[in-house]
């Protein structure tokens, strides 16, 4: 057996993984989650909206400003993403049963979301703020080339953290599976 510091209390080894291996699996949880949220999302904005946003890019875009004026979806939305993948990529960093278990598929998992963020931050910065963000000054014809732009930049951004759900999957598994054997 073995002491450890907590109050005195005696934990075997066998616990203590135990242990770890479920706080290892409420963050890979979390991660799954963030990314399911991610994905999702932007699946529905490149299969719904943008379509709409082709065939009348300006008023749509009007249209989905003024809807937009009470709840915007970047404030719930954002943070929890990027969250989803600092906890892939923390993970990566520590002694966790993910890292231990399954190397190849947690690095994967974090390489893909943080490509997927970069290309995010590239597309937040270089369209939507000229799309969604304040009073609309582009041309129907710009409007219309930053859409398409749009769709292609969110359709590798959808490969990208499709990537990382699948792999951020096979790491929970592992966890889980060894968790089950012992």
């Amino acid at each position: 057996m073995l002491l450890f510091g907590n109050f005195g209390c005696e934990v075997t080894a066998e616990l203590y993984a135990m242990k770890a291996n479920q706080s290892t699996l409420r963050w890979l949880h979390f991660a799954l989650f963030g990314l399911a949220l991610w994905f999702f999302g932007n699946l529905y904005e490149e299969v719904i909206l943008m379509p709409n946003w082709l065939a009348a890019p300006i008023d749509v875009l009007r249209v989905h400003s003024r809807y937009t004026t009470v709840v915007v979806q970047y404030h719930y939305y954002v943070p929890v993403t990027q969250l989803a993948v600092i906890a892939l990529i923390v993970m990566c960093f520590t002694n966790s049963p993910a890292w231990q278990l399954a190397q190849s598929d947690l690095r994967r998992a974090a390489i893909w979301g943080s490509l997927g963020i970069a290309l995010t931050a590239w597309i937040v910065l270089s369209l939507n703020l000229d799309l969604f963000i304040g009073e609309l000054k582009l041309s129907e014809a710009e409007a219309h080339r930053k859409g398409l732009i749009w769709m292609i930049g969110n359709a590798v951004r959808l490969f990208c953290v499709g990537k990382s759900f699948g792999h951020t999957f096979r790491v929970r598994d592992r966890v889980r599976f060894a968790e089950l054997v012992r």
